[in-house]
């Protein structure tokens, strides 16, 4: 049986309704459907507009990057979106897509200009608070050089060290407009700076998982601490020595696990450091889960709980 096509008054309502421009033309590009938003956006009525050739009634068209993207999606009877910028009554950026309809095509779009002049405008904002912060963070190691001048190097160093994660973690994120960050990006750039040569003794294992921006801070500063202590005194200031650093997803939890092996024997230090303290009191509390650092002999094991709600990117997970 065959499908009966609305009548032409429902078809109208229809496309008065979808809140977004509308318009089609059959093979031939003339215009078939033209609806209210489309007559607002071009400053046309629909009866000034159907049955007009699309390339007659905008002659400039064809030649730009949308009218050959219209040009090709008719041959290739695809479906396409995309934006783009059109000059016919702008310039102004448009949202569109483009389907089969009929022997033609039909085409439905929406004004985005203002949303793009808007992003723009927040990219320049998170551009310059990053050109700020930045300057703010090199201000702070030259104070710290100056404060520290006669003071133990090696705990200047440290303070270098925490500086340059943080910075570099800071415009991980500024690259995605501050929105989340690829967990294994985070890592790479938590660990780069420090590892040199060590590198290849770290093996990463684990599912693709996109962070909050808190949680790509707070582990990111961790991550730094544990690769410190590792090159200091477990496994990786040892030639044989070597980290596995692997996470999962599952059940709603978040789970990463850092295993030194093949380092010197471990034993539980007499106090707990800086370093400890920050991974286990302050990763805990930003990501709400439990961090535990167990001294086995055989290596440091660092183990993180937390729900994944709390660290991951829903809207890009």
């Amino acid at each position: 049986m065959s499908k009966e096509k609305p009548p032409e008054s429902e078809l109208t309502t229809i496309l008065e309704g979808i809140g977004e421009g509308f318009y089609a033309v059959d093979r031939d590009w003339r215009i078939t459907h033209f609806n209210s938003e489309a007559s607002r956006h071009f400053g046309r009525p629909a009866s000034d507009m159907v049955g007009r050739v699309l390339w007659e009634t905008f002659p400039t068209a064809a030649d730009t990057d949308l009218g050959r993207t219209f040009l090709s999606t008719m041959a290739s009877r695809a479906t396409v979106r995309g934006e783009s910028m059109s000059v016919l009554v702008g310039p102004r950026w448009l949202a569109y897509r483009l389907f089969p309809l009929g022997d033609g095509m039909g085409i439905v779009f929406r004004d985005v200009t203002e949303l793009k002049h808007a992003e723009a405008h927040r990219e320049l904002l998170i551009n310059e608070l990053n050109h700020r912060v930045k300057n703010t963070l090199t201000m702070v190691q030259a104070i710290a050089t100056q404060t520290f001048k006669g003071i133990d190097a090696g705990a200047r160093k440290d303070f270098e060290q925490r500086l340059l994660t943080l910075s570099n973690v800071h415009s991980l994120l500024t690259d995605e407009s501050w929105e989340s960050a690829e967990l294994l990006a985070v890592i790479r750039a938590s660990l780069r700076p420090h590892l040199g040569g060590a590198r290849d003794r770290i093996s990463f294992d684990g599912p693709d998982l996109r962070l909050r921006p808190k949680g790509a801070v707070a582990l990111s500063m961790a991550l730094h601490e544990l690769a410190t202590n590792a090159l200091k005194y477990g496994a990786l200031s040892a030639d044989g020595g070597s980290v596995s650093l692997g996470w999962r997803t599952d059940d709603g939890r978040f789970r990463l696990r850092w295993e030194e092996r093949g380092g010197p024997a471990v034993s539980p230090p007499s106090r707990t450091g800086f370093g400890s303290r920050m991974i286990q009191r302050g990763l805990s509390a930003e990501l709400q889960g439990e961090v535990r650092i167990d001294f086995r002999p055989a290596g440091v094991v660092c183990t993180i709980d937390a729900p994944l709600e709390a660290i991951r990117d829903e809207g890009r997970a």
